[in-house]
């Protein structure tokens, strides 16, 4: 729903909301505005021009059509907004799955270039609380990740394959994909721990 057209239903809503709140806002005036006759504000409005604009919005919050439009436009107002949390929400999402991508994909050519040489995995010692931080935030998106079986394999394209795969999928939009993607690396995992 485009932001001007939620705008317009907030302002109509906001209008159907005048009647209600006429009773409390008649009472709060007539204590504190019009209770000093001689005040200025009696000389700008006075008490039965005001009192007969409050009689009218009284009337108006009183009738049956006025009662069902503001709970019909209630409920759209609810709608929208729960469509536009939820919009929202899902942006979120996408946004912090594209950057989960990015990060595999970095860790992928990090370990990668440490790897060239031999020494796995003393030689990504620094880079474990990275791989375990993206583990867990990967793990809050229903993620398969392997667990610490992978730094006992014999060298680390396991691990390099893994996160180019699917911090490639993650970073261009497709999360079902990444999704199947990480639980195909599965197998994998356990062929080599029975071996």
């Amino acid at each position: 729903m485009s932001k001007w057209l939620r705008l317009f239903l907030f302002g109509i809503w906001g209008l159907l909301l005048i009647p209600l709140v006429t009773p409390i806002l008649q009472k709060w005036l007539e204590e504190n505005v019009f209770s000093d006759p001689h005040g200025l504000a009696m000389t700008i409005f006075p008490n039965a021009g005001a009192a007969t604009a409050f009689n009218n919005l009284l009337a108006l919050g009183e009738q049956r059509w006025f009662k069902f439009a503001l709970v019909f436009l209630t409920g759209i107002v609810i709608g929208v907004l729960l469509e536009w949390l939820s919009r929202t929400s899902d942006d979120k999402k996408a946004f912090e799955l594209k950057s989960l991508g990015t990060k595999f994909r970095s860790l992928s050519d990090h370990i990668k270039v440490r790897t060239a040489s031999s020494g796995w995995p003393d030689n990504v010692r620094d880079l474990k609380p990275a791989i375990l931080s993206v583990f867990i935030s990967a793990k809050k998106f229903d993620l398969w990740v392997p667990n610490e079986h992978v730094y006992q394999l014999p060298d680390a394209s396991f691990l390099c394959e893994y996160f180019r795969s699917v911090g490639t999928l993650l970073e261009n939009g497709h999360f079902d994909k990444a999704t199947s993607e990480a639980l195909s690396w599965k197998p994998f995992l356990d062929k080599v721990k029975l071996s």
